[in-house]
């Protein structure tokens, strides 16, 4: 990953907004402001407004780095630090981490570099590092490519995967599979080593996986069975990180707060709990992340 030059930015204004003075600065210098259009009405508290540096950002959230490729421009270095210093506030409102969103200096995110195939985003397990793909360079304005393409959108369940492999590894240390939910496998129970973090995981996948008594599929299940082949959508890990989404979103919503950058449907709508379903699992989701904000 490329290091970013520093940008020293500055706004006391607790409203940042289109007509913050930070946002005047930048116009009058030359940088559009696309960040913004991921969340309107944004009122933050003033230690998380614009960021000054990405110092600042890896210091708010105990991140390892913050990287770009060599095609991700200052323009762009600027909007997706504003982005990301949003959606990793947006994030400990429902997991109340206080800011530890990367989960003891573990977490490292990358803007436009080490891209992986297809893929619109990824996280390493590796090396916890999030990759977020830069935008596509084709036609219409760069503001709708900035936030309609690319990695936009991908946030929250990227950084699902990173509390599964975190919790397995460094917390419970477990040795079989090192992700709580299973990883890879695609096996519909899993019960192999017993801990406190990994039984609350169980308890959740089996209510999205299994109707109780346990008997019969629920109709998330059958509806990945009816439209996806192959062993992705059903991988454990991938269950997990798509329902992550599910929950950020709805939890969000509740208190009134919608963010494209964290979570934005990338598959087709078959591959997500509905609204309806989430909701009902919402006390096991809720018992797993008391239960990791615990542990830190």
């Amino acid at each position: 990953m490329n290091c970013m030059a520093t940008i020293k930015l500055q706004d006391t204004s607790a409203l940042i907004g289109a007509d913050s003075r930070l946002e005047q600065h930048w116009r009058k210098k030359g940088f559009a402001s696309f960040y913004t259009k991921f969340r309107k009405g944004l009122k933050l508290p003033l230690q998380y407004q614009t960021v000054d540096t990405v110092e600042k950002l890896i210091k708010l959230f105990k991140l390892n780095a913050v990287g770009f490729g060599n095609w991700v421009n200052q323009e762009d270095r600027y909007n997706y630090i504003s982005a990301l210093n949003i959606a990793l506030y947006d994030i400990d409102k429902v997991v109340k981490f206080k800011s530890n969103i990367g989960l003891n200096g573990m977490v490292s995110f990358s803007f436009g570099a080490r891209g992986k195939g297809g893929a619109v985003a990824h996280f390493e397990p590796s090396t916890f590092i999030i990759n977020v793909t830069r935008y596509i360079d084709d036609s219409g304005s760069k503001e709708s490519r900035f936030v309609y393409t690319g990695g936009a959108g991908s946030v929250a369940h990227e950084w699902g995967h990173a509390i599964d492999y975190y919790f397995g590894i460094y917390r419970e240390r477990l040795k079989d599979v090192p992700a709580l939910s299973g990883g890879r496998t695609t096996r519909t129970i899993w019960y192999v080593s017993i801990s406190k973090m990994r039984s609350l995981m169980d308890q959740l996948l089996d209510d999205i996986i299994w109707k109780k008594p346990y008997k019969e599929m629920t109709d998330y299940y059958k509806r990945l069975q009816a439209n996806f082949s192959g062993d992705y959508m059903f991988r454990r890990n991938e269950i997990f990180a798509r329902a992550f989404e599910k929950y950020i979103q709805v939890k969000l919503r509740d208190i009134g707060i919608v963010n494209k950058f964290l979570n934005e449907t990338k598959y087709d709508p078959a591959a997500y709990l509905t609204d309806a379903e989430t909701r009902k699992i919402l006390p096991q989701f809720d018992a797993l992340i008391k239960a990791m904000a615990a542990a830190l």
